[in-house]
């Protein structure tokens, strides 16, 4: 068996049985074609996050509880002036029309909020009244203000935004949650008027709106780079025919990554969104080094005849860099996160796939090919103006060895240097309402997720016990106190409210108390008692982390059993699925070159493949600092990773054609000149086009998708570079060479 395990032997058989290759590609072309309207996008951003962590385990085991997950939407309403009796007016009517929403099941607004029944001036009244003055309602808003430190109120300090939050029944599908937006929009559209704004914003809207942009994005994503490589294939090679040879392979093989979706059910999600041109990039890659390798071969032979040896000589280090790049896909299933592992499945089954395409297609279109006139150089041909490349090679290999290293000293403690970081809300389209919404409400009124501090009340804890219930007081006041300003709730502010602080509420006492609230603070079963702090997203900045942080000690501290809730798994398993990528990104490396020298039967090339190919990863990962503020999101390693296993590809070609000429009878140093006048013009070729191609991702709405590409552009840049004067200048060493 060769270097590439044979699995080039499909584009051999497809010069032998063409008939059947056709009616295979044209079973998989029509069988993708009819699986697209099949696709569907993640509307749950939760999975971003959830693992197999306890963390996660938690939130669910809170959700199953509580009845079922409840969502909570906001309406954020804003003037460009101080709210006047009218604008109060009409938000009262549209938090009364919100309730009777079908499917609310509670509703949060100015006009909710009551003095608790021990105020001396307005026991358990409204905050505002029915009969709307200005100066009455300013006046009340402040005394509320002194005197409920526990509640942030719904109206903001200047007067001039106020929130309204509609928490819906438990166990809500996302299609009937879909429609309540809508309801919601509409209903406050109606009713607001023209003088003021609004946006309906928290978790589910902000799903709909990822949803809403990917599919945008896929169709607009891909079509550009369709048209761009059909560009840039005819600008090479200036021959239509030839261009779609090289072009036809690499399409079909988007259709089929989009069908590989709707095969295995997985949705497209934000990351996902880049697979497609992902595969796009790389077919035309495969396409280019076989299609330029026959190009070479000139005119002299019969097709069939120059179509085998291309295939014989370039399929095997097609296969091996299909293999590496399926690798680095797998690598990342090592996450326990599921829309991580879909990703990973889909990318490396949808590469091998590709591969199939590409070599089979190959095989039937490349007589379309026009082939060059025959070459007589003794160098065998190659672009000249990468001749001073070989000679630096040559003459300063050592003084390249050096500068690579101090390159990967500094380029180590750049990357040392970053920090885990996963803002949920950067996957958010950028031309989303809701991003500079967001900003705003979390501004003014401090964040609408909700963490929740649990107490177990079971075996001689429960709150009906004086030890028990002075806990639930502990943990109540250690949260106000870590969160200054935060809206603080359990059953202990509302004992406090009720003017009995040292006793749980009776029933009859909280009458007036949504169901679904009480149902949120204590469980029906009486075991667990909650206290439930509204919160920004911990990761949107270092001040709302640490925010998080001190909540979170300041409960464990007073004897809460945890801490849940969507922020938590935000602040903690987006580090936990760094750390994991990280590891898959290792595994990825060390599996790939030692796959590639098992394949050569060169244990010397396992250090030949691994620094030139490293060096790049550990440049552009400390160039994160330029491009992310230094943040390494799970974007950024996978962007590392897949980076990785494509990168290595063109190192595939270098060693596979300095094996073929040194097979041939050349010296090392002729070798490694022919490598670098043929190979090196093919690299050149495919790192334009992949950069060209994978460039059409700054034209994507989403931060992260931008981010992948820059990185892997910028990888591939570094990877040419390495791979022309590094990796050659280690092959040329005495304890490497074969």
């Amino acid at each position: 068996m060769n270097h590439g395990f044979g699995l080039e032997r499909p584009g051999l058989l497809a010069i032998r049985h063409p008939i059947v290759a056709l009616s295979v590609l044209a079973a998989l072309l029509i069988g993708s074609i009819w699986a697209i309207p099949a696709l569907r996008f993640d509307e749950d951003i939760n999975r971003v996050f959830l693992s197999q962590n306890q963390s996660s385990q938690n939130y669910r085991n809170f959700i199953r509880d509580t009845g079922g997950r409840r969502s909570d939407i906001a309406v954020f309403i804003e003037a460009g002036q101080p709210f006047s009796a009218g604008d109060y007016g009409r938000m009262r009517d549209l938090a009364l029309e919100l309730e009777f929403l079908e499917q609310a099941g509670s509703v949060l607004s100015p006009f909710s909020m009551r003095f608790p029944k021990i105020n001396a001036d307005f026991p358990g009244e409204t905050v505002i009244p029915a009969d709307i003055d200005i100066d009455e309602v300013e006046q009340r808003l402040k005394r509320f203000q002194a005197s409920v430190t526990f509640l942030r109120p719904m109206v903001s300090e200047n007067r001039m935004s106020a929130l309204v939050i509609v928490t819906t029944q438990a166990g809500l599908s996302r299609s009937v949650v879909r429609g309540l937006l809508a309801g919601i929009t509409e209903t406050s559209a109606r009713m607001l008027g023209s003088r003021l704004r609004f946006t309906v914003t928290g978790e589910d809207a902000i799903s709909m709106a990822i949803v809403d942009g990917l599919k945008a994005d896929l169709l607009k994503l891909n079509a550009l780079g369709c048209l761009l490589v059909i560009g840039l294939s005819l600008l090479v090679f200036r021959n239509v025919p030839t261009a779609l040879v090289a072009v036809i392979p690499a399409i079909i093989g988007v259709l089929a990554c989009l069908s590989v979706f709707a095969l295995f059910g997985y949705p497209i999600t934000v990351i996902s969104n880049v697979l497609p041109i992902l595969v796009l990039v790389l077919g035309i890659a495969d396409s280019m080094h076989l299609v330029l390798h026959l190009q070479h071969q000139g005119d002299r032979e019969p097709a069939e005849v120059g179509l085998e040896r291309t295939i014989r000589e370039i399929g095997p280090a097609c296969a091996l860099t299909a293999l590496t790049t399926a690798i680095a896909f797998l690598a990342i299933a090592i996450s326990d996160n599921d829309q991580l592992f879909e990703f990973a499945m889909v990318g490396a089954v949808s590469v091998l796939v590709s591969f199939f395409v590409v070599m089979t297609s190959f095989a039937l279109l490349g007589k379309f090919v026009k082939r060059n006139a025959p070459r007589r150089d003794a160098g065998g041909g190659g672009w000249a103006a990468l001749a001073p490349v070989g000679r630096t090679v040559l003459t300063h290999g050592h003084k390249i060895l050096v500068l690579a290293l101090l390159l990967f000293a500094a380029g180590a403690y750049g990357y040392s240097q970053t920090r885990a970081w996963f803002p949920h809300e950067d996957a958010l389209p950028q031309d989303s309402a809701l991003v500079a919404a967001n900003e705003r409400l979390f501004a003014e009124f401090g964040g609408t997720y909700r963490l929740w501090s649990e107490l177990d009340t079971r075996d001689g804890k429960s709150l009906a016990v004086q030890a028990g219930w002075n806990r639930l007081v502990a943990v109540t006041e250690a949260v106000e106190k870590a969160a200054p300003g935060y809206t603080t709730v359990s059953m202990a502010s509302i004992a406090r409210w009720l003017g009995n602080p040292g006793r749980l509420p009776e029933p009859a006492e909280m009458v007036d108390l949504p169901e679904s609230v009480k149902d949120q603070l204590m469980s029906r079963t009486g075991t667990v008692a909650r206290v439930v702090t509204f919160v920004p997203e911990p990761m949107r900045d270092g001040a709302s982390r640490d925010v998080h942080d001190r909540i979170e000690k300041a409960a464990l501290d007073a004897s809460a059993d945890r801490v849940v809730g969507l922020p938590d798994i935000m602040r903690h398993e987006s580090i936990a699925i760094i750390e994991q990528l990280g590891r898959g990104l290792l595994i990825a490396c060390l599996s790939s070159t030692f796959l590639i020298a098992l394949a050569f039967r060169w244990p010397g090339l396992v250090v030949a493949l691994f620094v030139p190919n490293i060096l790049p990863l550990i440049l552009t990962a400390s160039a994160l600092h330029f491009l992310n503020d230094g943040n390494l999101t799970p974007t950024a390693v996978l962007a590392l990773t897949i980076a990785f296993g494509i990168a290595i590809d063109d190192s595939i070609h270098v060693v596979n054609r300095f094996h073929l000429e040194r097979k041939g009878g050349r010296s090392v140093d002729d070798a490694l000149k022919v490598t670098i006048q043929q190979t090196g013009k093919v690299m050149v070729l495919t790192t334009l086009l992949l950069s060209v191609g994978l460039a059409i991702t700054q034209a994507s709405v989403f931060a992260p998708v931008q981010l992948f590409g820059l990185m892997l552009i910028l990888t591939f840049i570094i990877a040419l570079l390495a791979d022309l004067l590094l990796l050659p200048a280690l092959l040329k060493q005495k304890w490497i060479v074969k």
